[in-house]
């Protein structure tokens, strides 16, 4: 004879509640996330009819007054600091963006809720603007740098959710689902080794790789801050695991980039 020993009715109470948050985060709308990507919608639009109506070189100085540099800071316009991050160089680093803002600021904005998700994007893409001007004033970037995009501020979404919900799924940058923190892991590498590498050569790029990095370091710091050093030292041990790990899957790795956005859209308009 088997004897099934009965759930205490708090264990099945505490499932029942996860169950019931899996559901809720299953259908819940990313309504900020979404409004920041109409707004930096309906600024790539205005800066295209700009363009349209006003000409390739009045567009290009008003958008130098609009994006982020040292002679604008010099200068006392502020203001760059939040204009910068709505403006777009073009098609495909709009939609990268958009698709990256999607996936990451759901992912904090569903666990964090919509005013710290607003909180690290915006003080991650100050931070981000700040260590482009630093890089500038220690001669790491040209002194007429102007920077433009929410790339600062995607990153420090990142550096949130990597800490926060390191094992959500998301289908960025790779069309192919895979873990969050496998993403973060390989955009920080990326971006710290390109950035040593333009500097060491002097190679020139359109890609500020110092905000990028400013705004995932704000991103974890302020990660830290919100979910408390237990949880950040369980996503450490797990990005360290990811590092550990890489070397061992690194040819699926390879065939990943195969499915990357930015090589689909380089194939499509090629």
């Amino acid at each position: 004879m088997i004897f099934f020993k009965k759930k205490p009715e708090a264990i099945i109470e505490i499932e029942k509640n996860i169950e019931t948050k899996k559901k809720k985060k299953f259908f819940k709308i990313p309504y900020v996330t979404i409004a920041l990507m109409i707004l930096i919608l309906i600024t790539y639009g205005w800066q295209n009819y700009y363009y349209y109506s006003e000409g390739k070189w009045l567009t290009r100085d008003k958008f130098n007054d609009l994006g982020f540099s040292l002679d604008n800071v010099l200068a006392g316009k502020l203001h760059v600091f939040a204009t910068s991050i709505f403006l777009h160089a073009g098609p495909d680093h709009i939609i990268l963006n958009l698709l990256a803002l999607l996936f990451f600021g759901k992912a904090v904005e569903e666990t964090l809720g919509w005013k710290k998700m607003l909180l690290v994007f915006f003080s991650a893409a100050i931070v981000g603007n700040l260590a482009v001007l630093s890089a500038i004033l220690l001669g790491l970037m040209p002194a007429g740098a102007v920077t433009i995009g929410a790339s600062g501020a995607i990153f420090g979404l990142l550096g949130v959710a990597m800490l926060v919900d390191p094992l959500e799924i998301v289908i960025y940058p790779y069309v192919i689902p895979v873990p969050l923190i496998l993403v973060a892991v390989m955009y920080t590498i990326y971006n710290i080794g390109a950035f040593v590498s333009t500097v060491l050569t002097g190679t020139a790029t359109d890609i500020a790789y110092v905000a990028h990095i400013g705004g995932l370091i704000a991103g974890m710091l302020i990660g830290f801050k919100l979910e408390g050093k237990r949880k950040g030292f369980i996503s450490i041990l797990l990005i360290l695991l990811t590092l550990i790990l890489i070397p061992v899957f690194w040819e699926t790795l390879q065939y990943l980039e195969s499915y990357n956005y930015i090589q689909l859209f380089a194939e499509a308009f090629a």
